[in-house]
């Protein structure tokens, strides 16, 4: 008597639990195509330089994933000693507040939800001295921002395309994911 209940009661749970396992959200094949919009974009448009290459920015997106955001900025001062800055920067797309991003003259503006800091940003820096010697500038830790200013060379056509695709990868982000039963 013991056997057909542990088994009519085992068989309702072991269902209940293979239905209660996550289901893993499928893959987002229009944030892949926005992420490799981006990219294109800003290997095109990503660089900008002021004066006669004394100051030099260089923006990349280096990927999307689950929804987060991954750009590397590297700037060049070549004023003085040469010193370079490398930015790792890290943020959710879901946390950017997707009605503010705005084109400005050279750079796009993503401002985070209700000026929360979720703008995440780990600096390297090295200097070169006059006699070639590098030297380690950077200070230790990660900043948190509540905007990022993403450069770009200024172009119009660029920054109206860049603004639509990270409007849109904001957008998805944000959209329920669709429920197994």
């Amino acid at each position: 008597m013991n056997r057909p209940f542990l088994i009519a009661f085992a068989l309702p749970c072991a269902a209940a639990l293979l239905l209660a396992q996550p289901v893993r959200e499928p893959s987002r094949p229009v944030l892949r195509e926005l992420e490799s919009s981006i990219q294109l974009e800003l290997e095109s448009h990503g660089d900008r330089v002021m004066g006669h290459d004394a100051y030099r920015w260089r923006t990349r997106l280096e990927a999307i994933s689950d929804c987060r955001a991954e750009l590397k900025v590297r700037a060049t001062n070549s004023i003085g000693e040469q010193t370079v800055h490398e930015d790792s920067i890290r943020f959710s797309l879901g946390a950017i507040e997707r009605f503010q991003i705005e084109p400005q003259k050279s750079w796009l503006a993503l401002p985070c939800v209700g000026h929360q800091k979720c703008i995440s940003t780990v600096s390297t820096c090295t200097k070169t001295t006059k006699s070639g010697i590098v030297v380690d500038c950077s200070t230790n830790g990660e900043k948190r921002e509540e905007s990022l200013a993403l450069q770009f060379d200024g172009d119009a056509g660029a920054a109206s395309r860049l603004e639509r695709d990270f409007r849109r990868a904001v957008e998805l982000c944000r959209e329920a994911a669709p429920a197994g039963f």
